[in-house]
């Protein structure tokens, strides 16, 4: 069983959503670099933080108790940018909070059974390319391979390449084994939409 990893929804008083170039980089799959993270971020809200937050699009991010969690249950497939939060007191329920990079890729979407349509962009050598048609994750149309032993316990989506067509995967989604998923969601009871694909 495949869990997409998105943390609850919340109202914010303000947000912070990646930047253009954050958002790219998350889009494509490119390692992030602590560079790569703003140097401060403002965030406010009428709730104090979680353990696993999104405060907007592409910009999650974990408290330091979340950051356990993550390296027990996935060791070395999850790197940590410490975050520069500019939030009221009122609000802080960690010490630190972090910006999260997952590396492990896998390609699990069975793109035959899956609902797909043109990109306007092709493949880099000029082949069609395509990619999941919207909202796929929002119910069950997107489907997947079966999980095994060998499949990450956290991951992107690798781009699937064929002869005459290249499928592409957007990497901001992150996947989750059932098993992490359990274990997050038994630490951190809410914080994570119960969302499982199929």
């Amino acid at each position: 069983m495949v869990h997409l990893f998105e943390p609850t929804p919340r109202a914010w008083k303000r947000g912070a959503g990646a930047s253009g170039d954050l958002l790219r980089k998350q889009i494509e799959g490119s390692p992030l670099q602590q560079s790569n993270i703003p140097a401060e971020t403002a965030l406010d809200s009428h709730f104090k933080l979680s353990d696993i937050n999104s405060a907007g699009d592409g910009f999650r991010f974990v408290s330091d108790r979340g950051r356990a969690a993550l390296e027990e249950l996935a060791p070395g497939c999850v790197a940590f940018f410490p975050l520069n939060l500019k939030i009221p007191e009122r609000i802080r329920a960690a010490a630190a909070y972090f910006f999260f990079d997952v590396l492990p890729r896998a390609q699990l979407i069975d793109w035959d059974q899956s609902p797909t349509g043109l990109r306007i962009v092709r493949a880099p050598d000029g082949r069609e390319s395509r990619a999941l048609t919207g909202g796929a994750f929002l119910g069950s149309a997107v489907k997947f391979k079966p999980t095994n032993e060998e499949t990450p316990p956290i991951w992107r989506e690798a781009d699937l390449d064929r002869p005459t067509v290249h499928f592409f995967s957007n990497k901001k989604h992150i996947f989750l084994r059932d098993d992490i998923w359990q274990g997050l969601n038994a630490r951190f009871p809410k914080q994570l939409v119960a969302r499982k694909l199929g």
